[in-house]
Order: C-alpha cells, then structure tokens, then sequence
C-alpha cells in the first residue's frame, strides 16, 4: 500500500490508527502525523543543514526531512526488514540519501549532526546518552506517558523520578523527560535549551538544543528540581518565546491544527497551570466558563492564558488563592 504524508510518497505494510502497542513490527503510525510535522516545522525555521533519523521505521520522517527542509538526512534503523522498506522509499520518492541499518548508539557515537531525531517504540531513554553527545539540536519521542507522568511504578527506575501529586498530567509528564534529558546531559558538562515540547494524544515530543560547558550544565541543573509534587522535574520554560514568536508554519498536513496549537505555546509561561475543574470542586462552586475567568484575572491586573495541556487549565502567575476568588466571584453573579 502507498500512502501520501507530505511530500513524500510511502510503501507500508501495515498502518496503525490508534496509537502504540497494537502492531508488531514495521508500520505507519497515522496517529503521529502531526509530531512529524513538528519536525518540518522546526527545521525550516533552524535552516539546518544536516540530520539523523536515527530510528526511522518507514523513513517516513526522514524523508520527509529531505523533501520538504532540504536537509541532508542519514536515515537509520536497526531492524533489517525496516531497513528494507526504507531503500524502497527513498528510491519511490526519486531521493538520495544514505540508509543504514544499524544499532542507533553505535550510529551516533561515530558521528555529529546539526539535528538527531529519536522517535523509539516506547522510552527514548536507551538513546539519550549519546543522542546528547551526537547532535547539536534533539528531537526526542516518548510514547511511554503512563510512566512519565506517573500512572505507574516504573517512573522510578526508568527516570529517575517520582511524582507525588498530580499523577496523570501530562505537563508533569513533559518536565520529567525533560529533567531527564538535563540530568542526563550535566553528566557530560552539556546543558539543554527547550525550543518547544508538547504533548499530543499518546505521545510526548521535546526539542532541545545542546549547550556544551560547564556553565550551561549548571545552568541546566538550576532548572531541575524537587518539587512539593515530587520530582526532580523541569521547572524552567518549556518552549523558547523568541524562536516561536518568529516562526512560520510552513504547508503541512496538520497546518490547521499546528497554528492553533502555536498560538498556545507562545503563551505557555509559569511552571504548570491550574485545573479549573479541580479548585471548583474543592470550593464547592459551578465551574464559570475558562474565558470568563481569564479576562478577569486580566482585569485585576495577571497575566492568564490558556494551555494545550487541558482544555480546562488555566496558566497564570495569580496565586491560586486570587484564582479561587475569581471562581467564586464569577459562580456568585451566574445564580
């Protein structure tokens, strides 16, 4: 079967619809559509020159990454039958590109790149180590959110990390990986800059930039800390403001969707948002409508936005006692 994504013309073998975990072997993860786009999207506004997807499956990223950002892309996976399918794409899509079947961390550690790109099934962490000694930019998938965003016991021995409250959120989820992926970096005196992470349906995608020095290590530990929700987690900016306030959305499948989402982002500041639902619970109160109570936290002098983590949060430097009376406030006039 030939599949359209983009620019680029795809041989698969099996699709997969849903989401992780319920297709063995090589397929097409239809649900991921939009975390590839972010890749087209970060790289024509970087101009870099070039990349490695180092755990390709289809080549459908890597390809991608040739055709439509002019990148000079190595494209790699460790599974002979990927590797296969990969050579069939390239050469369906009329491209030239160096394919190799090969372990991702022997790959990595042999060469450096402008950009890497780990998309595994499953935890990024077997690849992190030297992801951050081999590519000047990340761009790095979990798909094991249950776990980072501590839904189950694993979070302990994968990351390194525990979380005390708020268990199941997914920004919690996004500032473990990233604490993480810092964590594991100052080992090396390498710092990391966010340039935008997101959750999206069953997986997370972060990129960063790799900052060599002890300063930028120490820098990068300065953000990571234990938190009354446990920890250690990212505490700093998720995104880089500048790089988004700047950028374009070029033509991609999910151009729509990817704007709104933008127009999020640049607004995502403070370290987690507030769950409406939950402090109108706690209060006993009817919910009042989200952009109610952000024009008036607005009104009284905060900055308030919404988030793409909850349809129903609230990110805002209000304390979360102003929040509660804004709430209450607003239940009182809707009797």
């Amino acid at each position: 079967m030939i599949i359209q994504e983009g620019r680029a013309r795809i041989f698969v073998e099996n699709i997969n619809e849903k989401g992780p975990g319920r297709i063995q072997g090589v397929f097409y993860n239809r649900e991921m559509v939009f975390n590839r786009d972010s890749t087209i999207f970060l790289l024509k506004n970087l101009g870099v020159r070039n990349a490695l997807d180092a755990t390709a499956a289809t080549g459908v990223r890597g390809i991608r990454m040739i055709l439509e950002a002019s990148v000079n892309t190595v494209i790699n996976d460790s599974d002979s039958h990927a590797y296969e399918i990969i050579l069939k794409n390239v050469e369906l899509n009329g491209i030239r590109a160096r394919v190799e079947n090969r372990d991702a961390n022997s790959l990595m550690a042999e060469n450096r790149y402008d950009y890497v790109d780990i998309d595994p099934f499953g935890s990024p962490v077997p690849f992190i180590d030297i992801a951050l000694r081999s590519g000047r930019i990340l761009g790095i998938s979990a798909t094991d959110t249950a776990t980072l965003s501590g839904r189950n016991a694993r979070i302990k021995r994968r990351y390194l990390a525990d979380i005390q409250g708020l268990r199941g959120n997914h920004e919690i989820g996004v500032r473990v990986l990233l604490g993480y992926i810092g964590r594991m970096a100052a080992r090396f005196d390498l710092g990391i800059a966010p340039i935008f992470s997101f959750w999206r349906k069953h997986a997370y995608r972060v990129y960063v930039r790799v900052k060599r020095g002890v300063g930028n290590a120490k820098k990068t530990m300065n953000n990571i800390r234990n938190t009354p929700l446990g920890g250690p987690l990212w505490v700093g900016d998720l995104h880089d403001f500048e790089f988004l306030k700047n950028a374009k959305v070029p033509d991609i499948p999910t151009r729509k969707e990817f704007e709104k989402m933008l127009s999020l982002w640049k607004n995502e500041k403070f370290f987690l948002y507030y769950s409406i639902p939950e402090i109108c619970s706690e209060l006993h109160k009817s919910q009042p409508q989200i952009k109610e109570i952000i024009e008036k936290l607005r009104e009284i002098g905060y900055e308030a936005y919404r988030t793409h983590f909850s349809p129903q949060g609230v990110r805002t430097n209000a304390p979360r006692d102003e929040i509660a009376r804004v709430i209450t406030s607003l239940a009182e006039k809707s009797k």
